[in-house]
């Protein structure tokens, strides 16, 4: 799996997103299932978490 991978393509489903969703936010991230439906690659996740992070600054 690379950065460029789609999440669903690759097999994720809902139940899935809930599991990354709190992995993530353990980690300190605050990402919601819209976000990872909209952003369904890491590459592009990370921009979007990139993204938040330079507004709320």
């Amino acid at each position: 799996m690379g950065r460029h991978d789609h999440f669903f393509e690759l097999g994720g489903h809902s139940l899935l997103v809930i599991r990354m969703i709190e992995r993530l936010r353990k980690a300190g991230f605050d990402v919601t299932v819209r976000t990872l439906f909209t952003h369904p690659t890491l590459c592009a996740l990370s921009e979007s978490c990139e993204e938040m992070d330079e507004f709320l600054l």
